[in-house]
């Protein structure tokens, strides 16, 4: 809307936003409750533990390389 507009129409757009609001969050939150919950496609999405892996941030390969890189440029 620019500067021209009469303050009518903008208080009645304004009304007709304010009172959609309310029905779209009702909407929105029906259609959550009705959500599904589970996974039916049977494949395990939790992650892979392999011993390696379980190295504190300090001592990973990641972070060695990392830090050499990052010390390499003030040598």
């Amino acid at each position: 809307m620019n500067a021209s507009t009469p303050t009518w129409i903008r208080r009645v757009t304004a009304g007709a936003v304010l009172a959609a609001a309310p029905a779209l969050i009702a909407l929105g939150t029906a259609t959550a409750s009705q959500a599904q919950t589970s996974s039916t496609s049977g494949f395990d999405y939790s992650p892979s533990v392999q011993p390696t892996q379980n190295l504190p941030w300090s001592q990973s390969s990641f972070h060695q390389r990392h830090a050499a890189q990052i010390q390499s440029k003030y040598r």
